[in-house]
């Protein structure tokens, strides 16, 4: 686990050992914005132990990137904070949330020794949901958060602020980006459409700080997959190719 470790004036990224996350940092004047809030409580409070090393100031914001457990499994530590998210990252909690936290509680992706902290466990949705993007605002400082489309899942937002954007799993560094609930051949779109919005600095949701060159390699390497290269690991790319194919059945 780093430190904090300051991106621009009042923007902040804290690099997590635990699935080598990510968790932003934004400081406004009265309050607190925080860019996901972990893997369930233990791991929540933890990082608000943390945000407290930088300011005393509530945290009034807590946006998800998207639905996954890793990101939003913690929401109800941050009990004073408004939870905000795009409209699908909403819908899937509250119709597919107990379900994927059973589901977690039966696989090996939390170490033995944590699996017990899944009983506090609450499904705490976004309340304040958007369609394509929305402003937050802590005091003088705008926080935009937008959908650029299907990707990682069908809700993934990015949050820009000043030099600095928090893409979530539309970018892994480290690590193959994970398909299992992906959309491949919008993902590729979606970055794209992306691109032009990302600040210099780019947080990915798990890896080291990148730029958007590294986004749109990434994406080129899904497009070299997809017409029939190997640019990922056997097992990453058999996930990739079982949902390119079911892609197209999908609901839009």
């Amino acid at each position: 686990m780093s430190a904090w470790q300051e991106l621009d004036d009042g923007v902040l990224v804290r690099r997590y050992a635990e699935l080598d996350q990510n968790i932003g940092l934004v400081l406004g004047d009265g309050g607190l914005l925080v860019v996901d809030s972990r893997s369930h409580p233990h791991h929540a409070r933890v990082l608000a132990e943390h945000v407290r090393e930088v300011s005393r100031l509530p945290v009034r914001w807590l946006v998800n990137t998207h639905w996954h457990w890793d990101h939003c499994f913690g929401n109800s530590v941050f009990t004073d904070a408004v939870v905000v998210g795009h409209r699908a990252c909403r819908a899937a909690l509250l119709t597919e949330g107990a379900e994927r936290l059973a589901r977690l509680r039966r696989s090996d992706a939390l170490p033995a020794d944590e699996r017990h902290h899944l009983d506090e466990v609450e499904i705490v949705p976004p309340t304040v949901t958007f369609e394509r993007s929305t402003s937050l605002w802590l005091g003088d400082r705008e926080v935009h958060v937008s959908w650029y489309g299907r990707g990682h899942t069908d809700a993934d937002v990015v949050v820009r602020t000043g030099d600095v954007s928090f893409a979530g799993d539309l970018v892994e560094q480290g690590a193959p980006p994970s398909f299992t609930d992906a959309f491949p051949r919008a993902w590729v779109e979606t970055v794209r459409r992306m691109a032009g919005d990302l600040a210099p600095v780019v947080v990915p949701g798990h890896g080291a700080v990148v730029d958007p060159d590294f986004a749109l390699a990434q994406a080129a390497d899904i497009v070299d997959a997809l017409d029939g290269g190997r640019p990922f690991p056997d097992d990453t790319m058999a996930t990739l190719l079982t949902r390119a194919r079911a892609e197209g059945r999908l609901a839009p």
